[in-house]
């Protein structure tokens, strides 16, 4: 695990200068505090942070080919590396390390542009062929790993965290407007949009050519599919499950440091901690991390986790915050990110991985399981809906739909029911908000006047409609997932993921999302995956020999963050003079009389406001550290 940065002026042909490739490997430093690298070829220049994790004396980057023909860095592990030496050696190739940053250079060398479909693992890799002129950036399938790049007068630079891009000559980091509307929108900013002008992020399972005197070549070689095949029984997807899910975790234990597991006591930590346990014969050498919230009449994991810890053996750490150390932390985390996000469980996942660091190196971890087996409960409220649907006939629902708007805004149900009320007839996009997210009336008045007006145009689906190109196949709830997978996962879930872990110098690992199992995935039908009583049901039944009855039956919670009492305290005056006084690039965003009442009506008790007003918080912060950024460039 590292940290990439480099320039390729294709269009100017100008030297890189090596300050601009340091001052990007700076601002990147604790990714890679084992050692630093770079690379200069005229108008070519690659930098690199190393986390050594594999091959501690010969996996020093930038990798170099035996001639001098290639240069190549990367961030992530491939984890079939030994499998990718043996086939390459039966090709008459002899590796010079036992790195894995070798197994993907000697790929390229044998397999050319094809080489990414090789590879099984988490990575962004940068490799400069001399002898073609050619810069190849990639990007792993499901997006584990970042890639930001931006396209300038001379050429590209890019860098595995949007920070380091920020100062460099040419680089528009102004708000992007759009992405602001996004974000306010859904919470985060949809790929490859990034929340300022001038970069992007090089979407998954794409990779992106680059040579002098031609236009950029763009090449997607993988994009996830649903696609249900009904042709196997329950036992047959349970027993393909388990045996891939067991190689997945197997694959992921490869390591030359010391390695843990993130353990929540739920579903899928257990799964990873008790395979973990199977595959290695005990777990006498193997750690396991827990953190949470603990005040007064909060919900946490430590009881869950513990019993589960106890169960396996690990040697278990628990971390417990109180609500004033989870708001410095949400506003730390904050200011770490690349992009806001409207998620107050980054601070406990920051904290969590640097409890693990203070251990290990590496740490496996769950995600991805929801958005592929079908974990979260909006996935059993849209088969609910769908059910709903398929006993009504359309025409029907199209003259329901006045009634059920009246019904949904006369007061008479609760605020949950109206939004499931209002799914039934929406279009699938807006019922995908609906779910998920999003407050079109709440949003409206957070913003200032002149905003409100600007975005007054838009039709807040455009984020949430480009995803659904078919990837979902014919099922509804499929075709939620694929975006799920496309969107929320990479452009949250995994970016808090990669950036809370590589804040602590840690690896995070992630086998459920190994390619081969998620394909599995797609194919296996909804109606195996989510019932009107639970989601990820065959999952379950799958790993059913390692998971005890109260971890399967158990309500999922997932990092519960106490912040209806956080915001009501000291800590929230803080957040609200914080807010009261915009950075330059937040000012003039939102309504602040209105932020006001958001806290009065809060603080006493008239409404629950904890998650927009993490939004705006989360925004607030995160621009401060971007302006602070610009300043020092």
């Amino acid at each position: 695990m590292c940290g990439i940065a480099g320039q390729f002026n294709f269009v100017s042909r100008a030297s890189v200068r090596q300050a601009d490739l340091r001052r990007m490997a700076t601002r990147m430093a604790h990714r890679g505090p084992d050692g630093e690298g770079f690379h200069l070829s005229g108008p070519v220049g690659f930098a690199h942070k190393r986390l050594a994790i594999i091959d501690l004396e010969g996996g020093y980057q930038p990798m170099t080919s035996a001639d001098g023909a290639l240069a190549m860095v990367y961030n992530g592990e491939v984890f079939n590396y030994l499998e990718l030496f043996d086939e390459l050696r039966g090709r008459g190739v002899h590796p010079r390390t036992k790195s894995d940053t070798e197994a993907v250079l000697l790929a390229y060398e044998a397999y050319g542009l094809d080489f990414p479909k090789k590879l099984n693992g988490m990575f962004a890799i940068a490799i400069w062929d001399e002898k073609r002129r050619r810069l190849v950036l990639v990007r792993d399938r499901l997006g584990v790993k970042p890639l930001y790049y931006a396209i300038t007068a001379d050429g590209v630079v890019f860098a595995s965290e949007l920070k380091a891009l920020r100062g460099m000559p040419g680089v528009d980091t102004t708000l992007d407007r759009a992405a602001f509307d996004e974000f306010m929108t859904v919470g985060y900013v949809v790929n490859p949009r990034t929340i300022v002008r001038g970069v992007r992020k090089l979407e998954p399972g794409t990779m992106l050519v680059f040579e002098e005197s031609k236009e950029p070549l763009r090449e997607v070689y993988w994009r996830l599919q649903f696609a249900p095949d009904h042709s196997k029984s329950s036992s047959e997807w349970e027993d393909e499950t388990r045996a891939l899910f067991e190689d997945a975790v197997k694959l992921r234990l490869r390591s030359d440091v010391p390695l843990g597991v993130l353990l929540s006591g739920g579903v899928d930590s257990s799964a990873i901690a008790a395979t973990v346990a199977r595959l290695q014969g005990g777990t006498a050498g193997v750690d396991s991390f827990c953190t949470g919230v603990d005040v007064p009449g909060a919900i946490n994991e430590f009881a869950w986790a513990r019993s589960m810890a106890d169960r396996i053996g690990t040697r278990h750490h628990e971390l417990k915050l109180s609500a004033e150390e989870n708001g410095a932390l949400l506003i730390e985390s904050a200011a770490l990110l690349d992009e806001p996000l409207a998620e107050p469980m980054v601070a406990q996942l920051l904290a969590v991985c640097r409890l693990a660091r203070k251990h290990v190196t590496v740490v496996l971890s769950g995600e991805g399981a929801d958005e592929t087996w079908f974990g979260y409960y909006a996935y059993r409220t849209m088969y609910a809906i769908e059910l709903a649907q398929s006993l009504v006939p359309n025409v029907a629902l199209e003259k329901l739909g006045p009634l059920v708007d009246r019904i949904a805004s006369s007061g008479r149900v609760s605020a949950k029911v109206a939004k499931h009320l209002r799914n039934l007839t929406e279009p699938l996009e807006r019922r995908y908000l609906g779910l998920n997210y999003f407050d079109p009336v709440l949003k409206r008045r957070m913003l200032a006047p002149a905003v409100r007006e600007e975005f007054a145009g838009r039709d807040e689906r455009e984020a949430m409609r480009r995803l659904y190109d078919g990837a979902g196949g014919p099922e509804t709830i499929s075709q939620m997932a694929a975006v799920d997978c496309r969107g929320w996962l990479v452009d949250n879930t995994l970016l808090r993921s990669d950036l809370m872990s590589m804040a602590a110098s840690v690896e995070l690992r992630v086998p459920f999302l190994d390619y081969r199992l998620v394909e599995l995935a797609a194919r296996v039908p909804a109606r195996f995956k989510v019932r009107p009583n639970d989601q990820k049901a065959i999952l379950k039944r799958a790993l059913r020999d390692r998971l005890p009855r109260d971890v399967v039956t158990r309500r999922k919670v997932g990092f519960p963050t106490p912040l209806k009492p956080l915001f009501r305290g000291p800590w929230g005056k803080q957040a609200e003079e914080a807010l009261m006084n915009p950075t330059p690039m937040s000012k003039g965003l939102f309504d602040l009389d209105f932020v006001r009442t958001m806290f009065r009506d809060h603080r006493d008790g008239a409404n629950d406001y904890s998650m927009p007003l993490v939004q705006l918080l989360m925004f607030e912060y995160w621009a401060r550290a971007a302006d602070a950024l610009d300043r020092a460039s």
